[in-house]
């Protein structure tokens, strides 16, 4: 295959989901918006990516799952090359990566994403200050890199969920609730549960297992709870 063969979306996919399984479309024309790719485009208006596309999303996407970048840095790193994978190592400077490599070292990130708040708002549909304030309640957590804050996986999903609310009328602050009451759960689970788990001399897996297995029945008994309660709401409205 040369470097001008034609692929479609759906082929790019394919020949990067090997190497990184969570990639998905939306991922794609995400990092494209940012201006890390320009495919071509067919006169009906479909996108058209080569081979060298796919080589320098593989680089991106590298960067972000290996050295946590966020992609201001990598979009930068590509600027200084012309829209190039960087040669010869194909790295970012070593100075720039490692107080990013570090701090995902330090810190468990869901999944290979690393954006920052104008990106995090950019992808879920809402103003910064809207990411700002869920951040000021608790409801998003950032990680310091450098002199610069970063999201994961677990931010984006987060910040999708908080957004839906808003669009549904609910405000932000309300959204509140649910940090609580998660945190009055994860005490009351703490205060029974762990200390019989530590006397039972379980390894950490079996506890981590344990503890995932109740999170799971906790999210289905308070939706059977929420509904009932929603219920009896719309039966008096």
């Amino acid at each position: 295959m040369t470097g001008t063969t034609a692929l479609t979306i759906g082929e790019v996919i394919d020949r990067l989901i090997e190497e990184f399984p969570d990639v998905t479309v939306s991922k794609i024309r995400f990092l494209e918006s940012q201006g890390l790719v320009e495919p071509g485009r067919t006169p009906s208006g479909y996108r058209q990516f080569t081979a060298t596309d796919v080589d320098l999303l593989r680089w991106v996407l590298r960067q972000q799952r290996e050295h946590f970048l966020p992609l201001k840095v990598i979009r930068e790193a590509l600027e200084a090359t012309g829209g190039r994978v960087p040669h010869p190592d194909g790295e970012v400077d070593d100075a720039e990566v490692s107080p990013f490599r570090e701090r995902g070292r330090q810190r468990r990130f869901v999944g290979a994403v690393s954006v920052s708040r104008e990106e995090l708002a950019t992808t879920v549909g809402v103003d910064p200050p809207i990411i700002a304030q869920l951040e000021r309640l608790g409801l998003l957590v950032g990680h310091e890199a450098g002199s610069a804050t970063v999201y994961d996986g677990e931010a984006l999903h987060v910040a999708r969920l908080a957004a839906r609310f808003l669009e549904l009328g609910v405000d932000a602050r309300h959204l509140r609730m649910f940090l609580v009451g998660a945190q009055r759960e994860a005490g009351v689970l703490e205060q029974a549960l762990l200390p019989r788990l530590r006397r039972d001399d379980r390894s950490q897996r079996d506890v981590r297992a344990q503890l995932d297995e109740l999170v799971d029945a906790g999210s289905q008994l308070r939706e059977i709870l929420l509904r009932r309660s929603l219920g009896r709401l719309g039966d008096q409205a």
